[in-house]
């Protein structure tokens, strides 16, 4: 496995740390942090810099916050934007093509090009007209703050071996116990976690079909007999080797019976379908419009049809889709230019 180093100049080129506000600071130019760092961008990305070369940088304090994310309750730890959020951004930009490029195909989440309907596809492709398979399906429970920290920092060293980026990484990590929900290098600790064991069940196993969604995993194979054996051999593995547990609703079921729900869509032989929650979130939306049209702007108008959009119009649901919003939303939104102008583009 090739390990890389010699990264430490560029994570902390002036380049690449005003690259990182650039990006970190998108959809929060409000933010009172972001406002003074633009104030003097040269001062400031500058003060990082040295924080970071003179090893005097330090992860700040998390506030930290119940959210509620439409489907559970989440802790959420926040950083202030200067300068965590600009440095871990700094740090990914530099990361992420060789974290990516060690990744299986097959999973997903925070990663370019790999999002919901990727999955999709990716699922789509192994289900539709294969009848008879079985599904084992389950979650870990708490993931995030069940990484262990000692175990994330061995699997770090496999790919990296710049010393002066282990001690930033490291820093990020003992930061907290576990990979606090809310950093942005959380989402990539996260896949780095459990990419060994994704290896070992495409390796090892060779189910029919695998794929994981962060902690939300399927596993596809022609019989329910050999879905437990996988079962028993995978729960040992995740407990043993990386102390993780497993909520105890998972399930091994026959994908035709029940069809699979996984990322948002109810796969099966035939068809794949909306999951409820989703399409019942659609005809929400498209009735909040209805209502109360002159309380949203044409770009949340917009936005929101847009995103309902891409849910609908790669499968079946484009018939719900034409039945439930378009004709109705419409005349509502009428007279907003850009709320129009999506809903043509989405005819």
């Amino acid at each position: 496995m090739k390990r890389y180093g010699n990264l430490w100049e560029t994570i902390t080129d002036f380049d690449n740390l005003m690259h990182a506000h650039k990006q970190a600071k998108r959809g929060k130019a409000w933010y009172r942090e972001v406002q003074m760092v633009d104030s003097d961008p040269e001062y400031y990305i500058r003060w990082v810099q040295e924080e970071l070369k003179n090893k005097t940088f330090t992860t700040s304090e998390y506030e930290v916050m119940d959210h509620w994310d439409g489907r559970k309750m989440r802790l959420i730890h926040k950083l202030p934007y200067f300068p965590d959020r600009i440095v871990q951004h700094a740090l990914v930009q530099v990361c992420e093509p060789f974290w990516k490029g060690s990744f299986i195909r097959d999973t997903f989440q925070s990663i370019v090009g790999r999002g919901t309907h990727d999955a999709r596809k990716r699922v789509e492709k192994k289900v539709k007209g294969t009848p008879g398979l079985y599904a084992l399906k389950f979650d870990i429970h708490k993931y995030y703050p069940s990484m262990d920290n000692n175990i994330l920092k061995q699997k770090m060293r496999k790919k990296i071996k710049c010393k002066d980026t282990l001690w930033l990484i490291d820093d990020i990590i003992d930061s907290n116990q576990g990979a606090p929900i809310g950093n942005y290098t959380s989402q990539y600790l996260g896949n780095i976690y459990l990419n060994d064991f994704d290896w070992w069940v495409k390796q090892e196993l060779q189910p029919y079909g695998y794929f994981r969604y962060c902690d939300d995993i399927v596993l596809l194979t022609n019989s329910s007999h050999k879905a437990h054996e996988y079962r028993k051999q995978i729960f040992d593995k995740l407990g043993k080797e990386f102390n993780l547990s497993i909520k105890p609703d998972w399930q091994v079921f026959p994908v035709d019976d029940r069809g699979l729900d996984f990322v948002g869509f109810v796969f099966d032989s035939g068809k794949t379908l909306l999951r409820k929650t989703i399409a019942k979130g659609i005809k929400n939306k498209k009735n909040s419009i209805i209502r109360s049209p002159e309380q949203m702007t044409d770009y949340q108008i917009a936005n929101g049809m847009g995103s309902y959009w891409g849910w609908c119009k790669n499968i079946q649901a484009k018939t719900y889709w034409y039945k439930n919003v378009t004709k109705d939303a419409w005349y509502t939104v009428e007279n907003s230019k850009e709320a129009v102008k999506e809903l043509q583009r989405c005819e």
